[in-house]
């Protein structure tokens, strides 16, 4: 495998991430979106995992750090539902242009489930397949129970244990259906849950699963949320893997 750093400008700041591909040629790339707090590697190396196992099976991955999150620019406070989807965007249009203007296969997991969600039905053009991975529709509910529950000082800050989030983010997803349109996105999609997933309840995946007309939903028994021991990553990577093969 060979793993290249990239840079890539969205809305005139730096994301940084990394592009790996197996040693010879690669069959698509999948673009990897992160979760609330997340970063490129994802929580326990999620996606590092999972990029050995598509790289081992002659897929390339792309993954970069939302603004604000881990190595790109920006602080965590200043990112918002819309500096997201800008960034999705972004992120997507290198991807297809890496692939050689061929449709690309996006990966999203919890709020990064919900965000590759919205940004697949303006750009189904450029996708092939959709993979979430406990995709968080219930993301609105969890940033708003942050504010409820912490003071907010005068600058609309929240401490969030060592960084600061602000309402800004708050008032971003207020109002904002995830969930709408989402019937539109016809190509195959892959939604996996958690049984025991107590940050996005089974239920929030199962509302994705009876919108997409042409879905397949894999229920993990006793996982929760980011599939956290061996026999659940085991499963977790065999049923992507067996996605993204079919043809």
């Amino acid at each position: 495998m060979k793993v290249e750093l990239r840079e890539l400008i969205s809305n005139r700041y730096i994301l940084r991430g990394l592009f790996s591909k197996p040693d010879i040629d690669f069959q698509n790339i999948v673009v990897m979106l992160h979760g609330f707090t997340g970063h490129k590697n994802e929580n326990g190396y999620l996606f590092k995992q999972l990029t050995k196992t598509l790289t081992d099976i002659q897929f390339s991955t792309l993954r970069y750090d939302f603004m604000g999150s881990g190595e790109s620019d920006g602080n965590f406070e200043d990112f918002t539902l819309f500096s997201l989807l800008e960034d999705a965007k972004n992120i997507i249009k290198e991807a297809y242009l890496l692939n050689h203007q061929k449709k690309i296969i996006l990966l999203g997991f919890s709020m990064g489930g919900a965000i590759a969600s919205r940004i697949a039905i303006e750009m189904k053009d450029y996708i092939e397949k959709l993979i979430l991975l406990s995709p968080a529709g219930n993301i609105a509910k969890i940033i708003h129970s942050r504010f409820e529950s912490n003071p907010i000082d005068e600058n609309g800050n929240i401490d969030m244990g060592g960084y600061y989030m602000n309402k800004k983010l708050d008032q971003s997803f207020s109002g904002y259906d995830l969930y709408k349109d989402i019937e539109t996105f016809e190509r195959p999609v892959l939604i996996t849950q958690g049984s025991a997933d107590r940050s996005v309840p089974p239920m929030y995946s199962k509302k994705y699963d009876e919108l997409y007309p042409n879905s397949k939903y894999v229920l993990i028994e006793g996982s929760e949320h980011c599939y956290t021991k061996v026999p659940y990553r085991k499963i977790l990577n065999d049923t992507v893997k067996e996605f993204v093969m079919k043809k």
